[in-house]
């Protein structure tokens, strides 16, 4: 029997706002058979859905997809590309309309288009009292239920799995428009499609789905947010955008297009695998990917081979990221710079704490950043910031009488040095929603398509599935080391030798470390304890409450460890008064903690 060619799969958007040509570039020199893009996180989610409330109702998708679409559409029909995307958002009937009258504007108007609906299960939630009888619970506290939420929803959609997207392409669609499926699952539906395979092939479905979680954030996979940037520093520009060959039985070579910066390499493959993991289990509503025994390994330049996933039968649940309009919120920023700066920071803070002691914000935050600088070289090295952050459920409690009017007033009557960010834009009342991640059941979505030839398509839920535990499973090292079998130390930074990168899901942080050669292994895997990375962490575990959880997990092969911290980011990024409310930074502040590293490593070099 003779078998396809490994399909190639390019991604062209990471998050919304990603390079705005970067499908034009996939197209000449990406040599794909699909085009997918990623143009949704749970910060757009509620962004679309104030736009959706507060704007204009028929708003609400991503239109930066269309005006890549728009630029190259005449070449992806000419070469025969099919276009995959999740950038229908909230509102996928009004991004796959105008898709439609685009084909029919350039001569396309027999190409068939599809849009994959189900996502959007609002109607489930809308009305407490009419609530249909499905259980619905938070993701990572069940004994939590959306009636203890105390917020009146006003969105809800439900991360859908691949199969709509394998059966729009196999009845003809050449675009297909997806609302809130998985990150994951227009690589795998593409991958279904092209092989045939079934629902139940958990191997090559679990290989797609690695495939999928290491493209789908773009140049993240090429160089950027990478801890080894400095290998090709003057490279890192204009970077190229990843491509996935996999093969029919779901291995996969990561690769890039032949245009633009960046390299793919071992290590960016490895960060990449490492970023916004939960563990060993990757669920997905399609497939349980078994992480654990993974192996990267560098096959040529710019090739990177992915093997050892395992495959295992799907939940009979997904996650729904269910919005409510949590109010409004404002902020302003000080500088401090010259001697005293802690000491002027408290003189701030004691002048806002008598303004604000009779308001009402639900949230008030005041942070300094940035640390005193000793001999400076200009004023700009010599100066941080003292962020004002509040929130308030009533719009009237921050209007501008109560926020920007106080805050601008006690300018006179401040610190020496005093100046401040005059875009007093920021100052002004605007909305935010709140988000409750939650677990509900596969078959209380109507997952379907919808073809352009006006035939409707029903995807049923998978018939066979497994139940997953919410509590993951963690533990320190099975087998750990002396640490002083590695002869004299250093102490200097973590990242001397230590690569990570870190993320978030919903109000969660993780954060997966790795080592560059297997001997320094064992050193790292007995350092990075649980108790070692809250004692990393400092005043940033001290916070909020202190006995969250931590998970940690090992994955021996591509020598990591990787931890979760479970509501560590203040509510997640909706709603989070972090100006990191993405935790993308806690690795890179982690690698700067200093620790005791081998000499013999440190010889080897720094990354």
């Amino acid at each position: 029997m003779i078998q396809k060619p490994p399909i190639r799969i390019g991604n062209v958007s990471g998050a919304t706002g990603d390079h705005p040509h970067a499908m034009a570039r996939m197209v000449r020199s990406g040599d794909v058979h699909v085009i997918t893009g990623d143009w949704l996180s749970e910060m757009n989610i509620a962004w679309n859905a104030i736009t959706r409330q507060e704007v204009d109702e028929s708003l609400g998708y991503e239109n930066g997809f269309y005006e890549q679409l728009e630029e190259c559409i005449d070449d992806i029909m000419t070469r025969d590309i099919r276009v995959v995307t999740n950038a229908g958002a909230l509102n996928t009937m009004g991004l796959y309309n105008k898709v439609r009258d685009l084909c029919k504007r350039r001569g396309y108007e027999d190409s068939m288009i599809a849009a994959v609906l189900g996502d959007d299960v609002s109607h489930l939630f809308a009305d407490s009292n009419n609530r249909k009888p499905i259980s619905v619970v938070h993701l990572d506290h069940p004994e939590l239920s959306l009636d203890d939420w105390g917020f009146t929803p006003c969105s809800g959609n439900a991360y859908i799995g691949c199969w709509g997207i394998v059966k729009a392409l196999r009845a003809g669609a050449r675009i297909v428009i997806c609302g809130r499926c998985t990150d994951a699952s227009p690589v795998m539906g593409a991958a279904a499609w092209y092989y045939g395979w079934g629902e139940t092939q958990y191997e090559e479905l679990a290989g797609s789905l690695l495939a999928a979680h290491l493209i789908e954030c773009g140049p993240y996979v090429t160089g950027a947010n990478f801890s080894g940037f400095k290998d090709f520093l003057p490279d890192l520009v204009d970077l190229a955008f990843p491509v996935a060959e996999i093969d029919f039985r779901g291995g996969a070579v990561i690769t890039r297009t032949g245009e633009g910066g960046g390299h793919v390499t071992k290590e960016t493959v490895t960060a990449q695998m490492l970023y916004e993991l939960q563990g060993h289990l990757y669920l997905n509503p399609d497939v349980v990917g078994d992480l654990s025994q993974t192996r990267i390994e560098s096959i040529g330049p710019n090739r990177v081979l992915v093997s050892g996933v395992k495959g295992l039968a799907p939940p009979s649940t997904t996650k729904a990221m269910i919005a409510a309009k949590g109010g409004y919120q404002a902020e302003a920023t000080f500088y401090l710079n010259g001697i005293d700066v802690s000491q002027k920071a408290a003189m701030m803070k004691n002048q806002l704490s008598h303004i604000f002691r009779n308001s009402k914000f639900s949230k008030l935050s005041i942070e300094l950043y940035g640390t005193q600088a000793e001999n400076p070289s200009s004023q700009q090295a010599g100066t941080v910031s003292l962020r004002v952050f509040a929130q308030a459920r009533k719009r009237e409690d921050i209007e501008p009488s109560k926020f920007k009017v106080p805050i601008y007033a006690i300018r006179m009557q401040s610190y020496p040095g005093y100046h401040m960010n005059l875009d007093f834009r920021t100052m002004e009342p605007r909305p935010f929603m709140e988000m409750f991640p939650a677990l509900m059941p596969l078959s209380a979505i109507d997952h379907r398509v919808q073809m352009s030839t006006g035939e409707i398509i029903p995807v049923d839920p998978p018939k066979t599935t497994a139940s997953y535990p919410v509590l993951r499973p963690s533990a320190d090292t099975e087998s750990p080391v002396d640490l002083l079998s590695f002869g004299p130390t250093q102490f200097v930074p973590l990242g001397s030798i230590v690569h990570a990168r870190s993320g978030d899901k919903a109000d969660n942080s993780n954060v997966g470390f790795f080592v560059r050669h297997t001997d320094e292994y064992p050193w790292l895997r007995t350092l990075l304890s649980t108790q070692k990375l809250k004692q990393l962490l400092g005043d940033d575990w001290y916070k909020t409450d202190t006995r969250r959880r931590v998970e940690r997990v090992e994955f021996p092969h591509i020598n990591a460890v990787h931890f979760r911290i479970l509501d560590n980011l203040n509510g997640g990024i909706a709603s989070s008064d972090r100006i990191d409310g993405l935790g993308k930074g806690i690795a890179e502040y982690l690698r700067s903690k200093y620790v005791d590293v081998p000499k013999i490593f440190l010889d080897r070099g720094y990354i």
